[in-house]
């Protein structure tokens, strides 16, 4: 009874992954390179879903502490917390300038590293736009609730603040 009552009433739902992909596309973005902290299985799922709107994903591969995966991650939750933001950077820039051909953003998934930091600095220094999950649904959130809140030090999506894509 309850699942007809949402379906008569149109309640809207929005997977987790949605905001991020949103945000590539309110940005112009057509092929993206995906930075994680993951194994092959979930990087494949996120370039899946990325398919959906029309989004070529690149993955760079996990980003790798040696001697620390666990199950489906190629560095551990817990060793995430002595990944550093520069170690962030390299990963990215490393992987952003090794695909072929370019692509016109890096997607950052997973909030369990250090990446805000690294943002800007990737932006500058590698002429490209980056958008990282976390960013993504905080500007998704902004959207919905028509809030323009312009941060300055996250990237181009906070920065601009576009609008979200009709879906």
């Amino acid at each position: 009874m309850a699942r007809s009552a949402v379906a008569e009433d149109r309640l809207p739902v929005v997977s987790q992954m949605e905001p991020h992909a949103l945000a590539l596309v309110a940005l112009g973005v057509k092929r993206v390179a995906i930075a994680t902290y993951y194994g092959d299985e979930l990087n494949n799922a996120i370039k899946r879903y990325f398919d959906r709107f029309g989004l070529e994903g690149v993955v760079m591969g996990g980003l790798s502490v040696p001697g620390k995966s666990e199950a489906l991650y190629t560095t551990s939750l817990m060793a995430l917390d002595e990944v550093s933001h520069m170690q962030v950077y390299q990963y990215c820039k490393a992987g952003f300038q090794a695909i072929e051909p370019r692509v016109d953003a890096i997607y950052i998934n997973g909030g369990g590293w250090d990446a805000p930091p690294a943002i800007d600095i990737l932006e500058r220094d590698l002429g490209t736009k980056v958008v990282f999950a976390l960013a993504a649904e905080m500007w998704a959130a902004y959207q919905r609730l028509a809030i323009d809140p312009v941060v300055g030090d996250c990237g181009v999506l906070l920065r601009d603040n576009p609008a979200v894509p009709p879906t």
